[in-house]
């Protein structure tokens, strides 16, 4: 379970931690460091009535809340537009960053052992226009999720545990089953020493070729790593700071964050290109000069991309829609777009988790509670249709409800893709699966 002091969702959470949050981004990397965010805290037990876990000056500490008032709905989307909406991520990115559970923590015990579920889709409701197929159990340690291309899907997992951020083989669809042993360490070599403390980036992307993985320290610095799980070279680690999401089309990596390799021209989202080694690093996306935080990435079977950033103060997620071509493009010539100067994906609510669906995109809408866990409210798809001549805007459709959530005891903890379908993690009392959802015929 996932919860993030960057992605708060409500004006009472925000006025309560401000202090807080502000000593943790003016903060270095000490060797002490404790934590980066609340979320790190999330080990120390359940605090007093009252106070939530807050990171302050890099120590867990508990700290005074608000109680969220009458504007948390319309400033967070869990009002009547919210449906029933991550991280995620996952995120991940296919992220990750993913959440969902609520009170009895997505149902694993009390009054959630009677309620009637479905065995996939546990209390979760599947609404018109999308049909479920298969599900397979999934360890509770996978925190992303990617699959190669079809007809046979090969999956892959980022498995992370108290100290160990690692690349794992996660069988065939639908034999899904987590591999004996890691393929290879998302740590970089400096950062594996007993003491020093890294933060996993929930996303897992894949370029056709190779696997890529993130993760942060204290202070905002970063590493992404670099696997070709077929050819089992040597990882490949690249500065990163403040990594957040990944997509990927072929031999591109697309990572949303704070700079790659030598290039540091601010938060936005920067293209490791890998068709040749060295790997090539180049700011591909600006963001505007003041935004909240890196945010969410998704790219759609037709090429086109989804990319956010977190607005400041609120720190809801927003994002926009960018051509294929204009993405290469920007590549290319080594100037990066604007992104406010593409069309908006109105989400309509926070969301933490964003994934490709056929040629739209899937995200997890929600918010934040009072103890920073994002709770998933529904996942809903969005069309993504190219421009029928050259020059024209591409069309982002209206919202399309895939999921709804009815009640505490089913969660969504993890989004991803698979061919052209969604792949749908789940935890409920029956445990943790990944459930595959297609568009109706």
């Amino acid at each position: 379970m996932r919860t993030d002091t960057k992605r708060m969702g409500t004006k009472g959470q925000r006025a309560a931690l401000m202090g807080a949050l502000l000593m943790v981004a003016l903060g270095g990397t000490g060797c002490g460091s404790e934590c980066a965010d609340a979320f790190d805290c999330s080990d120390k037990g359940t605090p007093p009535e009252g106070q939530i876990w807050a990171c302050v000056e890099e120590k867990c500490s508990q700290v005074n809340i608000s109680p969220i008032g009458e504007d948390a709905g319309t400033d967070a989307g869990t009002g009547t537009d919210a449906g029933t909406g991550t991280d995620a991520g996952t995120g991940t990115d296919a992220g990750t960053q993913t959440d969902g559970g609520t009170g009895t923590d997505g149902g694993t015990g009390g009054l959630c052992d009677t309620v009637p579920r479905d065995e996939k889709l546990g209390t979760l409701k599947l609404q018109p226009g999308f049909v479920v197929a298969e599900s397979a159990p999934l360890s509770t340690e996978v925190v992303a999720v990617v699959s190669t291309p079809g007809p046979t899907y090969s999956l892959f997992a980022l498995r992370t545990t108290t100290t160990a951020r690692d690349f794992f083989a996660l069988g065939t669809w639908p034999e899904v089953k987590l591999g004996e042993a890691a393929l290879d360490t998302v740590l970089a070599p400096a950062d594996r020493a007993v003491g020093t403390t890294t933060y996993a980036s929930y996303f897992l992307a894949y370029d056709g070729t190779r696997l890529l993985a993130g993760y942060t320290k204290a202070g905002g610095a970063g590493s992404v790593a670099v696997l070709d799980p077929t050819a089992r070279d040597a990882v490949t680690y690249v500065n990163a700071p403040s990594n957040y999401t990944a997509a990927a089309t072929t031999d591109t990596f697309f990572i949303n964050g704070g700079g790659l390799d030598t290039v540091s021209e601010g938060l936005g989202v920067y293209a490791l290109v890998t068709s040749a080694k060295p790997f090539s690093a180049v700011k591909a996306v600006s963001f505007p000069a003041q935004v909240g935080a890196s945010g969410l990435s998704a790219i759609a079977d037709n090429g086109i991309a989804v990319f956010g950033y977190s607005v400041p103060e609120t720190y809801v997620n927003v994002a926009y829609a960018v051509s294929a071509s204009k993405l290469t493009t920007a590549v290319s010539t080594r100037t990066p777009l604007v992104l406010t100067g593409e069309p908006q994906v109105d989400v309509g609510s926070d969301f933490n988790n964003a994934t490709g669906f056929g040629a739209g995109v899937a995200v997890a809408r929600g918010a934040y509670d009072a103890n920073f866990t994002f709770v998933v409210t529904d996942v809903s798809r969005f069309q993504l249709t190219p421009p029928l001549v050259g020059g024209q805007p591409l069309s982002v459709g209206s919202r399309e409800s895939v999921l709804t959530v009815a009640d505490s005891c089913t969660s969504v903890d993890l989004l991803s893709s698979l061919g052209s379908d969604l792949l749908v993690g789940v935890t409920d009392a029956n445990g943790r699966r990944i459930v595959r959802i297609r568009q109706g015929q």
